[in-house]
């Protein structure tokens, strides 16, 4: 082993949100991320590293030992093919930005291809499942659980099934949620094991890859999820 991978912490890499001048400021194109995506890597060891399209989806997989597909905007219920997502039809939607998706496709092409750790969180999470051929609720109807949604955030309790290692202690654990879609048909491959007390798919893996539903990085289970994400970065340091 060399001694100086073994010593160096595992590179993180997070995507950042594209903005074609739409809310930061009119006419000028901006990426951006929350800063405590970076802050909870960090904590857990890791060395975070921002990611924009211009990176490229290979390069920036062969660089970094783990990928993040951060929090976004809405998705269409299926994906078609390569072409760019059609707008969710639901009213009020808030569609991603279409560069976005299609960078952010051709990333999770490269991370599976290489078997790279891999965390989606919330919009990430659903992203990756619509990808591999699964399907997504456009919009959750109004229920007991309150999801929060459209930049706002509610807490609610999630029930763990298994015993995965990023989820161990988590059962009952109250989460950070802002999401108005989640997973419908689970993609091939990945098994659910977190769900809402309303019946939610609230975690979906398979392997080396995971998708939370929730933000681990705004609440008390970013230790288990992100220390999770950092080892398994470790072990493919090493």
């Amino acid at each position: 082993m060399d001694i100086l991978a073994g010593m160096r912490k595992p590179v993180v890499g997070v995507t950042t949100s594209l903005d074609p001048g739409r809310r930061l400021a009119a006419g000028v194109d901006y990426v951006y991320l929350k800063r405590r995506y970076g802050a909870a890597i960090a904590a857990a060891g890791g060395q975070p590293l921002l990611l924009v399209p211009e990176s490229g989806a290979r390069d920036s997989v062969a660089l970094c030992d783990a990928i993040v597909i951060s929090g976004g905007d809405d998705l269409p219920a299926q994906l078609d093919g390569e072409r760019p997502p059609a707008a969710p039809v639901v009213p009020g939607a808030t569609p991603e930005v279409a560069e976005r998706v299609a960078w952010e496709r051709r990333l999770l092409d490269a991370c599976l291809e290489a078997q790279r750790p891999l965390l989606g969180v919330c919009y990430g999470m659903q992203l990756l499942n619509l990808h591999l051929g699964g399907t997504l609720h456009e919009r959750l109807p109004e229920g007991d659980v309150d999801h929060g949604g459209a930049g706002r955030f509610a807490e609610h309790p999630i029930r763990v099934r298994g015993d995965h290692g990023a989820l161990r202690g988590a059962d009952g654990a109250r989460v950070a949620s802002c999401h108005r879609q989640a997973v419908d048909t689970v993609a091939q491959g990945f098994d659910v094991v977190a769900e809402a007390p309303d019946g939610v798919v609230e975690a979906i893996a398979g392997g080396v890859v995971l998708g939370v539903e929730w933000h681990p990085e705004a609440d008390t289970t970013a230790a288990a999820v992100y220390g999770w994400l950092v080892a398994r970065a470790r072990e493919r340091a090493r």
